[in-house]
C-alpha cells in the first residue's frame, strides 16, 4: 500500500520559504481582515468552524463555499456578509499567488493555496480573536 505524499514531498523547500516571505508581506491584509471580522460581531465558534475547515480540508475551494455559504444564509444580522467580500478577495489574492508560484503544475498549486490559506488563517484568527477581546474588555484600540 503507497502512502499519501505530504506537502513537504510536494514542495521544495525553496517554494515553502517563498511562501513563508509572502505570508509575511501578506500579513498586514490579514490584521484587517481579523479586526473587520472582530468588529462585525461574528462570535468565536463561527471563526473556530472556518478555522477547523481550513486546517482539515484537501480542498481550496471549500473554504471560499463556506465563506459563502455563511453569508448567504444570514436573514437578520448580516455579520458574515460585511466581511465575506474582502475574505474571498484575499484567498483570490493568495490563488493568484499559488498559481504564480506553483507554475501552474495542479497537485503544486493545489498544496501552495492549502498552505497560503492555512497561513492566512492563523493570521486572520488570532488577530480576530485578539481583537474580540480588547472589545469585550471596553478597549476599542487594535
Amino acid at each position: 500500500m503507497k502512502e499519501p505524499m505530504t506537502s513537504t514531498a510536494i514542495l521544495d523547500l525553496e517554494t515553502l520559504k517563498t511562501i513563508d516571505i509572502y505570508l509575511e508581506h501578506f500579513y498586514p491584509q490579514s490584521i484587517d481582515a481579523g479586526q473587520r471580522m472582530a468588529d462585525a460581531g461574528l462570535g468565536t465558534s463561527q471563526i473556530r468552524g472556518l478555522e477547523t475547515l481550513i486546517t482539515s480540508t484537501t480542498r481550496f475551494s471549500e473554504i471560499i463555499n463556506y465563506i459563502k455559504n455563511q453569508a448567504g444564509k444570514e436573514r437578520k444580522e448580516k455579520k458574515w456578509i460585511k466581511v465575506a467580500p474582502l475574505l474571498l478577495e484575499q484567498l483570490t489574492t493568495l490563488e493568484v499567488k499559488a498559481h504564480d508560484v506553483g507554475q501552474e503544475a495542479p497537485n503544486k498549486v493545489l498544496e501552495i493555496k492549502l498552505r497560503l490559506a492555512r497561513g492566512w488563517a492563523k493570521q486572520v484568527i488570532t488577530h480576530y480573536l485578539y481583537r474580540a477581546s480588547l472589545r469585550t474588555k471596553g478597549d476599542d484600540h487594535p
